[in-house]
């Protein structure tokens, strides 16, 4: 009899979960689709890369320096003075730590790039997030997810919210 109940008390369980579910709306995006079709995420992107591509053209510069130094100082070393060779030294590694201290500013964990990005990319990001909510809520969906992240393995496409997300995103310009 205990096992009779037990199942009772599981097929329940199952059974309301299974109408919860019927009653919960879910729907997806294509970030990727949107950040391509968005205009000012299209914007944001170029003036990102302007930045970034003026950066890196800095520092392929000073890349070349340092090689010309390198090839200068090798040329020469065996006709010079030790004064000159502890100068092109000193100058080398000077300009090693320059090149090192640049790709880190502009670059690193916390350079100047990513600020830049979060400068530029950051407003367009918190208009799509709102975006998302505002029809999310208004069209009574319980979660929306990214298919473009590759978590969803089905969909029906009567559920994708891309093309509403743009709409709305241009409708609020």
């Amino acid at each position: 009899m205990k096992n009779w109940k037990k199942i009772l008390l599981l097929l329940t369980l199952v059974l309301t979960v299974a109408l919860a579910a019927d009653e919960m709306k879910i729907g997806f995006i294509y970030s990727e689709q949107i950040m391509l079709e968005y205009q000012e995420a299209i914007d944001a992107m170029k003036k990102l890369e302007a930045e970034a591509q003026e950066l890196q053209t800095v520092y392929k510069e000073m890349q070349m320096d340092y090689q010309k130094l390198i090839e200068d100082y090798e040329k020469r070393k065996l006709v010079s003075s030790d004064a000159w060779k502890n100068q092109k030294q000193k100058e080398i590694v000077e300009k090693e730590r320059q090149i090192q201290e640049y790709q880190l500013e502009k670059f690193g964990q916390d350079g100047e790039i990513y600020k830049k990005e979060s400068e530029y990319l950051g407003p367009v990001l918190d208009k799509i997030n709102e975006t998302l909510k505002r029809v999310g809520e208004a069209k009574g969906y319980s979660y929306i997810f990214d298919a473009s992240k590759g978590t969803i393995v089905y969909a029906d496409e009567s559920h994708n919210l891309t093309a509403v997300i743009l709409e709305e995103l241009k409708k609020s310009k």
